[in-house]
């Protein structure tokens, strides 16, 4: 069994305060401007609280996005790949809440190590 990913404090602790900055626009007053620029900062704090830790296994790969570890099969994967800093998985089903899991990388100096992507790619057969 390969290590897992990095844990995503980062990406939580990044979540956290980017949901505070939308209260702070709101707490002065309500208005349409206020509403319009905080909607951005929300939807990014929802993605960055999503954000995986996945573990590639003998048949399956293991992911938890707070404590529970689920399973998804290599025979349910339809794709992976990375997007911007984080790596994705797509399966046969719909992953709530993006449709896809999106995980942590490893980093190597200045760039991502795709150790694990291309360790799930070559189990799941998409190479």
């Amino acid at each position: 069994m390969k290590k897992p990913t990095p844990y995503p404090f980062l990406p939580w602790y990044g979540g956290l305060l980017m949901m505070g900055f939308p209260f702070i626009l709101l707490s002065a007053r309500l208005r349409i401007p206020n509403i319009l620029l905080s909607i951005p900062f929300l939807i990014a704090s929802i993605f960055f609280l999503t954000i995986a830790q996945v573990q590639p296994s003998g048949d399956h790969v293991r992911y938890r996005r707070f404590r529970k570890w689920k399973i998804i099969p290599y025979s349910d994967i339809r794709s992976c790949g990375t997007r911007w800093i984080f790596g994705y998985l797509r399966t046969s089903g719909y992953l709530r809440p993006w449709g896809r899991l999106y995980f942590t990388l490893d980093q190597a100096g200045f760039s991502w190590d795709s150790e694990a992507i291309d360790e799930i790619a070559r189990k799941a057969k998409l190479n």
